[in-house]
């Protein structure tokens, strides 16, 4: 069974986002996050449950503002299982997104901190400082790509996260504290965000898309059959009706008298 949880990063107010169910039975959890530090940017992401592994898919909404996605900072409801958690990259999920602009992540990019942290240790300004003293902290922090845009601009990643020994679920993730940090903002590339907020409680089931009725294949058209026309009757043979040759009337006159002859001759 395939599930979903899906929210946005945003320094918008909070919405309701649409989310396209997937072929199969789909669950989700929407909603917005915004950010709470300079430039106005957005980020969304979709949480996937398969087969016991959590997919994560984060990207960056380019037509609110172009930034570089340099780090994720998440929670999980049950902090039991932080010890056994592992994360491995997975492949590109977004069409509009190009290999230069994704990024896979290594086996050095997750962090784990059961105490809670807004900075893993990544260097570079991928932390969520700031805040005040009531700012969120985080439990799970990824390090994507470098500070800068010279050698990497990423606007999208995906990866698993699995357990040791339980299979994970969207549950773990309801009314979780998410945070995502964005470099090199806006048109000139020179700003900066923060971005934070959480997911809502509500997992959602979404009906499967419709199946369209298949339209039914045209009639044949029936195939005329070919009826032979009949041959002509031939025309009856007439009867033969041979006129005898002079010859033979001849001689049959000629034994006629004979014959009368002789009977004459027998009388006398």
């Amino acid at each position: 069974m395939t599930k979903y949880l899906t929210v946005g990063l945003s320094f918008l107010v909070p919405s309701l986002m649409a989310i396209a169910a997937s072929p199969a039975q789909a669950f989700t959890l929407s909603g917005s996050l915004y950010n709470y530090d300079e430039a106005d940017t957005k980020v969304d992401y979709w949480l996937t449950e398969i087969d016991g592994a959590i997919q994560f898919d984060f990207k960056v909404d380019t037509e609110v503002n172009m930034a570089d996605l340099r780090g994720l900072f998440l929670n999980i409801n049950n902090e039991s299982l932080l010890s056994g958690l592992s994360a491995t990259a997975a492949s590109n999920p977004f069409a509009d997104i190009d290999a230069a602009n994704f990024y896979s992540i290594g086996p050095n990019d997750f962090k784990i901190d059961s105490r809670g942290t807004t900075n893993f240790g990544f260097g570079g300004g991928n932390n969520l400082n700031g805040g005040g003293r009531n700012a969120p902290q985080y439990t799970m922090g990824f390090d994507i790509g470098q500070q800068g845009i010279a050698n990497y601009d990423i606007q999208g990643t995906s990866f698993l996260l699995q357990h040791d020994t339980q299979a994970l679920s969207l549950d773990l993730f309801t009314e979780s504290m998410f945070g995502v940090r964005l470099m090199s903002v806006g048109e000139n590339r020179e700003g900066s965000s923060k971005l934070r907020g959480e997911t809502p409680s509500e997992i959602v089931a979404l009906e499967p898309d419709a199946q369209p009725t298949p339209e039914p294949l045209p009639t044949p058209t029936p195939v005329p059959t070919v009826v032979p026309t009949p041959l002509p009757t031939p025309a009856p043979t007439p009867e033969s009706r041979e006129v005898p040759e002079p010859v033979g009337i001849l001689a049959l006159v000629g034994l006629a008298t004979t014959v009368t002859r002789l009977r004459r001759r027998h009388h006398s």
